[in-house]
């Protein structure tokens, strides 16, 4: 075995020595022309031409608060102030695979339980479907009442 040593040892470093072929070449792979290829390439093509169907985004501004913070959490004994971006904070959440919906106030400021006997007597919602969050302290309603939401606090000035 020791006399094969120096004979792959010149081996091995003929090979290191060799110079070597450009990356470009070595990054070429031939074309296929499978059924598998062309279908993906025409799945790639129609989603190319989906994205670039130009889609709208405008919506309109949400309008400014009607009084001030302070006229509105003493006439009401409550608040939900704006987000730093002037929207109002309601969001959407979306849960069990898209099978339940999950509609969240956030930010709000003083009786909670109050701002939620308002929304329930207003919007029509049972009382086993909107609830505080006793960790998050965000008021939780379920169902899709994103919009009704919204409008409620627009109506009421916040």
């Amino acid at each position: 075995m020791n006399a094969r040593l120096p004979h792959s040892l010149a081996c091995v470093r003929a090979a290191l020595a060799a110079p070597r072929p450009p990356t470009s070449l070595l990054l070429r792979l031939p074309p296929s022309h499978s059924y598998a290829t062309a279908a993906t390439a025409a799945a790639a093509a129609r989603t190319a031409e989906q994205r670039r169907s130009p889609r709208s985004f405008a919506r309109p501004p949400t309008p400014a608060p009607t009084s001030t913070a302070d006229e509105q959490q003493r006439a009401r004994g409550y608040l939900v102030p704006r987000t730093a971006s002037a929207q109002l904070p309601v969001y959407r959440a979306i849960k069990s695979g898209g099978t339940r919906e999950i509609i969240l106030i956030k930010k709000v400021q003083g009786d909670r339980k109050k701002l939620v006997q308002d929304m329930q007597a207003t919007l029509a919602v049972t009382a086993d479907r909107i609830r505080i969050n006793p960790t998050t302290l965000h008021i939780e309603i379920q169902g899709n009442y994103l919009s009704q939401a919204q409008k409620w606090l627009l109506d009421n000035g916040f």
